[in-house]
């Protein structure tokens, strides 16, 4: 699910811009919902993750309601938080090499520390942070003349539009009956915030291309045309659900996170 480059703050802060979140059930571990978070767009192998960041996953379990086809499941009020913050790069003293170590705090409050670019486990989890591959797969050019012509242009079915590019990932693990009281449905959020006294939100990513594809293009919103407002829907107080409404007596929210069922688990 891709949101690169999203906005003024993305582009000031790339260590801070999330350019993918996925989550899905482990197809090797039944049992244990994935989580990838990548940030820092057209990363380099030197590239070391923010020691002044926090790199967030949020979930909250949802309950289907039936068949309502406006409002399909109710958010819980729970939710699970998993933290992965850094320490500063160390020079190893081997051919200008470093080595960067991080932590990673589960829901249960335990913290499992780890090294980037080594494989980590620990009851009920499992981390890797590193370099990897960019997989943005999207037909950009499409989007754009799509936006122009505001006829839908798009014509190949799997375009990956920065092959041979890289982004840093973190790869979370966790075992649902463990970790999230075995959950069968959830929603999902990533986040970077600045880590301090007073934490600021940088970014928040739940569904793919919002910013980009629907907040971004001036043409066909008469209120907004001369603000960028991308950046104030990253710092919305509730990042999980959109408002339809006004009404608070028939409020009605859309989700905004990413959605994923944990059938079976």
């Amino acid at each position: 699910m891709s949101d690169h480059i999203s906005g003024p703050r993305a582009l000031a802060v790339p260590a801070a811009d999330i350019t993918d979140l996925y989550a899905f059930a482990s197809p090797e571990r039944p049992g244990h919902l994935s989580l990838v978070l990548n940030t820092l767009p057209f990363a380099q192998p030197s590239d070391s993750f923010s020691d002044g960041l926090i790199y967030r996953f949020r979930i909250r379990p949802l309950t289907a309601l039936g068949s309502d086809p406006v409002v399909p499941f109710a958010l819980s009020d729970d939710e699970f938080v998993v933290d992965c913050v850094f320490a500063a790069p160390t020079p190893t003293g081997l051919d200008g090499g470093v080595v960067q170590d991080g932590t990673c705090r589960i829901p249960t409050g335990e913290t499992v520390p780890f090294r980037v670019g080594e494989d980590c486990e620990a009851p009920g989890v499992r981390v890797f942070a590193g370099v990897r591959w960019d997989p943005f797969i999207m037909d950009a050019p499409a989007a754009v003349k799509t936006i122009e012509t505001e006829v839908l242009a798009f014509r190949d079915q799997s375009s990956i539009f920065l092959d041979g590019k890289n982004v840093l990932s973190i790869v979370v693990e966790l075992d649902s009956a463990r970790l999230l009281g075995g959950v069968e449905q959830v929603a999902v959020i990533g986040e970077t915030l600045t880590r301090g006294k007073v934490m600021v939100r940088m970014e928040r990513t739940g569904r793919p291309e919002v910013k980009n594809l629907l907040l971004a293009p001036k043409p066909f919103d008469p209120v907004n045309r001369d603000l960028e407002i991308r950046d104030l829907y990253k710092v919305e107080a509730e990042p999980f659900v959109v408002d339809l409404t006004d009404d608070a007596q028939t409020k009605v929210g859309a989700l905004s996170g990413l959605r994923i069922r944990l059938g079976g688990l």
